[in-house]
Protein backbone atom coordinates (compact mmCIF):
# COMPACT_ATOMS: atom_id res chain seq x y z
CA UNK A 1 0.00 0.00 0.00
CA UNK A 2 1.28 3.37 -1.08
CA UNK A 3 1.60 6.10 1.67
CA UNK A 4 -0.91 9.08 1.09
CA UNK A 5 -1.99 12.27 2.85
CA UNK A 6 -4.54 13.21 5.34
CA UNK A 7 -5.79 15.97 7.08
CA UNK A 8 -6.85 15.53 10.72
CA UNK A 9 -8.19 16.92 13.91
CA UNK A 10 -7.68 16.43 17.73
CA UNK A 11 -10.01 17.12 20.20
CA UNK A 12 -8.95 17.67 24.10
CA UNK A 13 -12.73 16.88 25.75
CA UNK A 14 -10.94 18.05 29.12
CA UNK A 15 -9.98 21.31 28.16
CA UNK A 16 -12.50 21.54 24.69
CA UNK A 17 -9.37 22.44 23.00
CA UNK A 18 -8.46 21.52 18.97
CA UNK A 19 -5.83 20.69 17.01
CA UNK A 20 -5.28 20.83 12.95
CA UNK A 21 -2.69 19.28 11.44
CA UNK A 22 -1.59 16.84 8.35
CA UNK A 23 0.32 13.84 7.82
CA UNK A 24 2.13 11.79 5.10
CA UNK A 25 1.89 8.57 5.79
CA UNK A 26 -0.71 6.04 7.34
CA UNK A 27 -3.24 6.87 9.61
CA UNK A 28 -2.33 3.77 11.72
CA UNK A 29 1.46 4.32 11.75
CA UNK A 30 1.11 5.47 15.58
CA UNK A 31 2.07 9.56 14.26
CA UNK A 32 0.42 11.87 16.63
CA UNK A 33 1.10 15.87 15.70
CA UNK A 34 4.42 17.73 15.41
CA UNK A 35 2.95 20.18 18.24
CA UNK A 36 5.24 20.26 21.43
CA UNK A 37 2.33 21.56 23.40
CA UNK A 38 -0.02 19.39 22.28
CA UNK A 39 2.02 16.46 22.63
CA UNK A 40 3.49 16.96 26.13
CA UNK A 41 -0.47 16.99 26.85
CA UNK A 42 -1.58 13.88 25.61
CA UNK A 43 1.58 11.83 26.93
CA UNK A 44 0.44 12.69 30.22
CA UNK A 45 -3.64 11.96 29.53
CA UNK A 46 -3.88 10.42 26.29
CA UNK A 47 -7.55 9.40 27.04
CA UNK A 48 -8.77 12.61 26.68
CA UNK A 49 -8.00 13.25 23.17
CA UNK A 50 -9.48 11.83 20.23
CA UNK A 51 -8.90 12.15 16.59
CA UNK A 52 -10.47 12.59 13.29
CA UNK A 53 -9.75 12.34 9.76
CA UNK A 54 -11.40 15.25 8.09
CA UNK A 55 -9.88 15.15 4.30
CA UNK A 56 -7.62 11.96 2.18
CA UNK A 57 -5.44 13.57 -0.10
CA UNK A 58 -3.88 10.11 -2.20
CA UNK A 59 -1.85 12.62 -5.22
CA UNK A 60 1.34 14.54 -3.38
CA UNK A 61 2.95 16.67 -0.40
CA UNK A 62 2.46 20.07 -2.02
CA UNK A 63 -1.59 19.36 -2.87
CA UNK A 64 -1.59 17.86 1.12
CA UNK A 65 0.34 21.25 2.26
CA UNK A 66 -2.87 23.40 -0.06
CA UNK A 67 -5.36 21.38 1.75
CA UNK A 68 -3.91 22.21 5.45
CA UNK A 69 -3.42 25.66 4.57
CA UNK A 70 -7.51 25.55 3.65
CA UNK A 71 -8.63 24.06 6.73
CA UNK A 72 -6.27 26.06 8.88
CA UNK A 73 -7.88 29.24 7.59
CA UNK A 74 -11.19 28.24 9.03
CA UNK A 75 -9.33 29.24 12.83
CA UNK A 76 -10.35 32.83 13.85
CA UNK A 77 -7.50 34.99 14.77
CA UNK A 78 -8.40 35.17 18.31
CA UNK A 79 -9.04 31.18 18.89
CA UNK A 80 -5.40 30.77 18.30
CA UNK A 81 -3.42 29.40 21.42
CA UNK A 82 -6.44 29.55 22.91
CA UNK A 83 -9.14 27.46 21.44
CA UNK A 84 -6.45 25.75 19.42
CA UNK A 85 -3.06 23.95 20.19
CA UNK A 86 -2.11 25.58 16.68
CA UNK A 87 0.94 28.19 18.00
CA UNK A 88 -0.13 30.03 14.04
CA UNK A 89 -2.51 29.36 11.00
CA UNK A 90 0.88 29.22 9.10
CA UNK A 91 2.06 26.12 7.61
CA UNK A 92 5.85 24.90 7.47
CA UNK A 93 6.76 24.18 4.03
CA UNK A 94 9.75 22.73 4.64
CA UNK A 95 8.74 18.98 5.20
CA UNK A 96 7.97 18.79 1.83
CA UNK A 97 11.53 18.08 1.03
CA UNK A 98 12.51 16.04 4.14
CA UNK A 99 13.78 13.00 2.97
CA UNK A 100 16.16 14.86 0.40
CA UNK A 101 18.17 16.05 3.87
CA UNK A 102 18.17 12.25 5.18
CA UNK A 103 21.66 10.08 4.45
CA UNK A 104 21.27 6.73 2.91
CA UNK A 105 21.22 4.76 6.74
CA UNK A 106 17.92 6.94 7.83
CA UNK A 107 16.31 6.49 4.64
CA UNK A 108 16.42 2.75 5.04
CA UNK A 109 15.58 3.03 8.43
CA UNK A 110 12.26 5.53 7.51
CA UNK A 111 11.71 3.04 4.92
CA UNK A 112 11.64 0.11 6.78
CA UNK A 113 9.60 1.55 9.58
CA UNK A 114 6.84 2.50 7.15
CA UNK A 115 7.09 -0.68 5.22
CA UNK A 116 6.37 -2.67 8.63
CA UNK A 117 2.69 -0.97 9.36
CA UNK A 118 1.81 -3.05 6.14
CA UNK A 119 0.51 -6.19 7.07
CA UNK A 120 1.80 -8.66 4.51
CA UNK A 121 4.98 -7.40 5.38
CA UNK A 122 5.20 -8.23 8.88
CA UNK A 123 2.81 -11.38 8.19
CA UNK A 124 6.16 -12.43 6.42
CA UNK A 125 8.65 -10.92 8.52
CA UNK A 126 6.91 -12.71 11.64
CA UNK A 127 7.07 -16.16 9.58
CA UNK A 128 10.44 -15.63 9.05
CA UNK A 129 11.46 -15.32 12.60
CA UNK A 130 9.47 -18.93 13.18
CA UNK A 131 12.26 -20.64 11.18
CA UNK A 132 15.31 -18.46 11.88
CA UNK A 133 18.35 -20.21 13.18
CA UNK A 134 19.74 -18.14 15.77
CA UNK A 135 22.31 -20.35 16.82
CA UNK A 136 25.34 -21.09 14.76
CA UNK A 137 25.56 -24.52 12.77
CA UNK A 138 29.49 -24.07 12.29
CA UNK A 139 30.81 -26.49 15.11
CA UNK A 140 33.97 -24.14 14.97
CA UNK A 141 31.83 -20.94 15.83
CA UNK A 142 30.38 -23.11 18.62
CA UNK A 143 33.32 -24.25 20.12
CA UNK A 144 34.87 -20.80 20.37
CA UNK A 145 31.76 -19.01 21.53
CA UNK A 146 31.98 -21.77 24.43
CA UNK A 147 35.53 -21.10 24.81
CA UNK A 148 34.96 -17.32 25.58
CA UNK A 149 32.25 -17.70 27.80
CA UNK A 150 34.17 -20.29 29.66
CA UNK A 151 37.07 -18.06 30.02
CA UNK A 152 35.09 -15.12 31.13
CA UNK A 153 33.66 -16.77 33.83
CA UNK A 154 36.73 -18.21 34.77
CA UNK A 155 38.63 -15.05 34.79
CA UNK A 156 35.52 -13.03 36.79
CA UNK A 157 36.85 -11.08 39.91
CA UNK A 158 40.80 -11.52 38.55
CA UNK A 159 43.32 -8.91 37.77
CA UNK A 160 44.55 -8.51 34.34
CA UNK A 161 48.66 -8.36 34.95
CA UNK A 162 51.65 -7.38 32.86
CA UNK A 163 54.98 -9.33 33.89
CA UNK A 164 58.47 -7.63 32.82
CA UNK A 165 58.20 -9.59 29.52
CA UNK A 166 55.33 -8.05 28.66
CA UNK A 167 53.13 -11.53 29.30
CA UNK A 168 49.47 -10.38 29.98
CA UNK A 169 47.60 -12.69 32.05
CA UNK A 170 44.93 -12.89 34.91
CA UNK A 171 45.69 -13.05 38.99
CA UNK A 172 43.81 -12.83 42.36
CA UNK A 173 44.17 -9.70 44.34
CA UNK A 174 46.09 -12.15 46.83
CA UNK A 175 48.46 -13.59 44.59
CA UNK A 176 51.91 -13.38 45.66
CA UNK A 177 53.33 -11.72 42.68
CA UNK A 178 50.50 -9.34 42.21
CA UNK A 179 51.30 -7.62 46.39
CA UNK A 180 55.17 -8.26 45.78
CA UNK A 181 54.97 -5.82 42.77
CA UNK A 182 56.23 -8.66 40.72
CA UNK A 183 53.43 -7.59 38.12
CA UNK A 184 51.36 -4.95 37.55
CA UNK A 185 48.42 -3.99 36.09
CA UNK A 186 48.37 -4.64 32.51
CA UNK A 187 46.87 -0.50 31.74
CA UNK A 188 49.90 0.91 34.02
CA UNK A 189 52.40 3.18 31.96
CA UNK A 190 50.27 2.86 29.22
CA UNK A 191 50.19 6.42 26.95
CA UNK A 192 47.27 7.66 26.41
CA UNK A 193 46.72 10.50 24.23
CA UNK A 194 46.46 13.93 25.84
CA UNK A 195 42.93 15.64 25.43
CA UNK A 196 42.76 18.68 22.92
CA UNK A 197 41.37 21.47 24.12
CA UNK A 198 38.24 21.41 21.27
CA UNK A 199 37.27 18.04 22.73
CA UNK A 200 37.56 18.72 26.50
CA UNK A 201 34.98 21.60 25.62
CA UNK A 202 32.61 18.88 23.91
CA UNK A 203 32.60 16.82 27.02
CA UNK A 204 31.82 19.54 29.23
CA UNK A 205 29.39 20.93 27.38
CA UNK A 206 27.94 16.94 26.98
CA UNK A 207 27.11 17.16 30.73
CA UNK A 208 23.78 16.46 32.49
CA UNK A 209 23.67 20.37 33.14
CA UNK A 210 24.02 21.40 29.75
CA UNK A 211 21.10 18.80 28.68
CA UNK A 212 19.00 19.91 30.85
CA UNK A 213 19.58 23.27 30.00
CA UNK A 214 19.29 23.16 26.27
CA UNK A 215 16.10 20.74 26.50
CA UNK A 216 12.90 22.53 26.12
CA UNK A 217 9.53 21.71 27.02
CA UNK A 218 6.09 23.83 27.33
CA UNK A 219 3.76 23.72 29.38
CA UNK A 220 0.39 21.82 28.57
CA UNK A 221 -1.74 24.36 30.19
CA UNK A 222 -1.14 27.78 28.89
CA UNK A 223 2.03 27.11 26.22
CA UNK A 224 4.88 28.78 27.91
CA UNK A 225 8.41 27.48 26.68
CA UNK A 226 11.23 27.10 29.16
CA UNK A 227 13.69 24.35 30.69
CA UNK A 228 11.75 21.33 32.64
CA UNK A 229 12.99 22.19 36.24
CA UNK A 230 11.03 25.51 35.83
CA UNK A 231 7.83 23.97 33.63
CA UNK A 232 7.65 21.00 36.11
CA UNK A 233 7.97 23.83 39.29
CA UNK A 234 5.61 26.72 37.95
CA UNK A 235 3.63 25.06 35.07
CA UNK A 236 1.48 22.03 33.99
CA UNK A 237 0.02 20.60 37.45
CA UNK A 238 0.42 24.07 39.27
CA UNK A 239 -0.24 26.36 36.08
CA UNK A 240 -2.31 29.48 36.94
CA UNK A 241 -4.04 28.69 33.82
CA UNK A 242 -5.14 25.78 34.91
Amino acid sequence: MEKYGFIYIWRDKKYNRYYIGMHWGFEEDGYICSSTWMTQAYKIRSHDFKRRIIERVYTNRKDLYEREKYWLSFINDHEIKIRYYNLSKNVNDTWLNEDSKLNRREKISKNTKEAMYRSDVREKYLKGLENRDNKSSDPAVREKRKQTMLSNGKNKGKITVRDASDNIFHVTSDDPRWISGEVVSASKGMKRSPISESHRQKIKASGVLASINNKKVSCVHCGIIGNPGNIGRYHNDRCKSK
